[in-house]
């Protein structure tokens, strides 16, 4: 039996009357754990929830790489005093779904998982401030497991892109004449085989990018630099997949840009997405336009097509995470690079909007932005 007094220290339990808590202490018990072991085991029945009265313990989750991948454990968070373990004891199927250790020795207050299930269904009101402090528990947690998603796709990002980028190489050094003369059909099938990796590349790219797209950390990037650094950067991103399509890219563009203030490598990959969006979506024959201009004190990019359009109700979510509009098919994509696109340009304080159809004699999609040229460099520093 546990006293009132020791279960007020946890927030899980926050706001249950003493009277109440010493009831609950009824069904609760001390146990004691040494430094390296292992309390709880992700994948198994939930046994009890615990309470950390004292000592420091890790839950971490496993993470593999297809079945032949290698094993690791990944770091979600260290509890210490007044942390919880084992919510899921009241949310079925009752499975752990994080791995605990004693960092040091620790002693908990153990509630049976069973019995804990039971004194909820008879003190109802118990039940719902208890439900409360595991929400905000979950919630917590959640937010920590964020740092487990980044941990977990630069696994895939550096075990994937190395591989690709190593036979990307081999094709490009094939492309350049360097082992020997091509035939026609031999130049087409190399050149097709690298625009399918940078389809694969970017769809392995995209997932990553997402987790660590922060406006910080795209605003720590911020340079002074001039746009036709990553302007031509981006239509030759784009031009093998416009080739194999027998797409045009039209470009029209000042002869000189004034400097602007941004991260030049998001602004990039800003650009190369929405042409690579228009040539997905656009027949074969067809032209896609790159206009850029500048107006006081912003800079235009804009990027139009004459393809399939995009359906009027799914532009209310087109720049949402993983939407694809219904009209798409069996284009390959996961419904990433625009919503990557619209993150990087509010971090410049942008404007990113679309106009499907553009013009009403033929369907066609054309994306804006909108940059400011003037932000505040990193640090305040003068340039």
């Amino acid at each position: 039996m546990v006293g009132a007094e020791m279960l007020e220290r946890f927030s899980v339990l926050a706001g249950i009357p003493p009277a109440d808590l010493g009831e609950l202490g009824r069904i609760c018990e001390i146990e004691d754990w040494s430094e390296g072991q292992v309390f709880v085991r992700e994948g198994t029945p939930v046994d009890k929830l615990r309470l950390v009265l004292r000592g420091k313990a890790e839950l971490d989750k496993q993470i593999q790489l297809g079945r032949h991948g290698s094993i690791r454990r990944a770091t979600v968070t260290i509890i210490g005093p007044g942390g919880a373990v084992g919510w899921s004891a009241l949310v079925a199927p009752y499975i752990f779904t994080l791995s605990g250790v004693c960092l040091e020795p620790c002693q908990f207050v153990a509630i049976d998982a069973q019995r804990l299930r039971d004194f909820m269904d008879a003190h109802p009101e118990i039940a719902y401030r208890i439900m409360q402090g595991i929400a905000e528990l979950v919630g917590f947690r959640l937010k920590e497991m964020t740092g487990v998603l980044t941990y977990f796709l630069s696994i895939v990002s550096h075990e994937l892109k190395a591989p690709l980028a190593a036979v990307e190489n081999y094709l490009q050094v094939m492309l350049g004449g360097f082992t020997g003369e091509l035939t026609s059909k031999q130049r087409r099938m190399l050149e097709r085989s690298v625009v399918r990796i940078h389809d694969l590349t970017g769809l392995i790219s995209d997932p990553l990018d997402l987790a660590r797209m922060h406006p910080g950390q795209i605003q720590a990037e911020f340079v002074r630099f001039n746009p036709r650094e990553f302007g031509d950067r981006s239509v030759e991103d784009a031009w093998h997949a416009a080739e194999e399509k027998d797409i045009a890219i039209r470009v029209g563009v000042p002869q000189e840009f004034g400097d602007m203030v941004g991260a030049p490598q998001r602004l990039r990959q800003v650009l190369t997405n929405l042409l690579n969006n228009a040539i997905k979506f656009s027949p074969p024959g067809s032209t896609v336009t790159l206009r850029s201009w500048e107006r006081e004190d912003e800079l235009f990019l804009q990027v139009s097509d004459e393809g399939i359009g995009i359906p009027p109700d799914d532009q209310l979510h087109i720049f949402d995470d993983f939407f694809r509009a219904r009209n798409v098919g069996d284009v390959s994509g996961a419904g990433l690079g625009l919503s990557i696109a619209k993150k990087i340009v509010d971090a410049h304080q942008g404007r990113i909007w679309v106009e499907s159809p553009y013009n009403e004699a033929k369907s066609g999609t054309r994306f804006t932005v909108a940059l400011p040229r003037n932000l505040p460099l990193p640090g305040g520093r003068a340039d």
